[in-house]
């Protein structure tokens, strides 16, 4: 950014242009690109907790919750200035770093894009474990813990992610990545939701460990499946899919629900938080709220206190089908 600043004399003209929109087009257009960057997150709001159980304490977080915004804005302010440079010294804004780095021709050049491309690589790599692998392969590991380990799901992860979904496709351009970010957010807000109501609102911070991983025990519900997990996922999809296809295909007219996907993240999260608890309470699972967090069977005896409370262990029947 230092560099390419001395060498157009300045940061460019971007903080002097006029806006081109106004009114309710521009708050509208503000909400649809706050939606994408929301998007850009929906993944560690989901998978935070794969890095959080490492923590010693729990107050760590609250570092991260006032580092993480504050490094992310300042980066991007960052890419603002450098982009903005970019007009001055090659005639158009460039907003990809390595289209950038490819204008660099001189023999200083070429080290600094080599310099700029390793850097990349290093970045995407530290990321892409970090914010997927890690997490996609815990999934796996959980779901079939047979057949899949945390090596096999992290190749797994790999290849489609690496692959399969063709990301260079994705970031060709600012319009496709911004679409994609915007359509990763209709299904991971949702996802984060339930996640946060079951635990704050529902289970109030109390579950039973143990059970998490026998497949007939007080988790089970119905079949293995919580029908109103399912019931706020879809629910909260519904609205945001007319939307998505306009993404897809523009030419497809779906009239004012372009409007509810500019915002589909707060509609995501939103609507399938309140749709989750109010189907949690209108219809209870009675053997899946406890007192107190039951860490191992170790802690569980007939009659005994755990932590200052009873808790009695009984036979955890599945849910009666609905």
């Amino acid at each position: 950014v230092i560099g390419m600043c001395k060498l157009a004399g300045g940061s460019g003209d971007i903080w002097d242009q006029k806006p081109q929109y106004t009114g309710s087009t521009r708050s509208w257009m503000i909400l649809s690109y706050m939606t994408s960057l929301s998007g850009g997150w929906a993944t560690m709001a989901t998978n935070i907790p794969d890095y959080t159980r490492y923590l010693k304490k729990p107050r760590g977080i609250w570092l991260q919750a006032l580092l993480v915004p504050a490094v992310c804005t300042f980066i991007g302010v960052l890419g603002i200035i450098s982009t903005s440079a970019s007009k001055v010294l090659y005639g158009t804004y460039i907003w990809d770093p390595l289209e950038l780095a490819s204008h660099w021709d001189g023999p200083g050049g070429r080290a600094a894009a080599f310099f700029v491309g390793l850097a990349w690589v290093v970045a995407q790599i530290g990321v892409n474990v970090s914010a997927n692998v890690v997490s996609f392969a815990n999934d796996l590991t959980s779901l079939c813990p047979r057949y899949i380990n945390i090596r096999r799901g992290a190749v797994v992860a790999t290849i489609i992610g690496g692959w399969v979904m063709v990301p260079w496709k994705i970031v060709y351009s600012a319009t496709s990545l911004i679409n994609f970010m915007g359509a990763l957010s209709i299904f991971l807000s949702p996802i984060a939701a339930i996640l946060i109501a079951d635990f704050w609102v529902i289970k109030r911070q109390a579950i039973d460990v143990p059970a998490l991983y026998r497949p007939h025990a007080r988790y089970h519900y119905v079949k293995g499946c919580n029908w109103r997990a399912a019931a706020a996922l879809l629910i909260s999809l519904g609205p945001n899919l007319p939307g998505l296809v306009n993404t897809v295909n523009p030419a497809i007219d779906i009239g004012g629900a372009e409007k509810i996907y500019d915002f589909n993240y707060l509609w995501g999260f939103f609507s399938a938080f309140v749709v989750y608890i109010v189907s949690s309470y209108v219809f209870p699972v009675p053997e899946t709220l406890i007192p107190v967090t039951i860490h191992d069977d170790g802690n569980i005896f007939v009659g005994q206190h755990v932590s200052e409370k009873e808790i009695f262990t009984q036979e955890a029947l599945p849910e009666k089908q609905v």
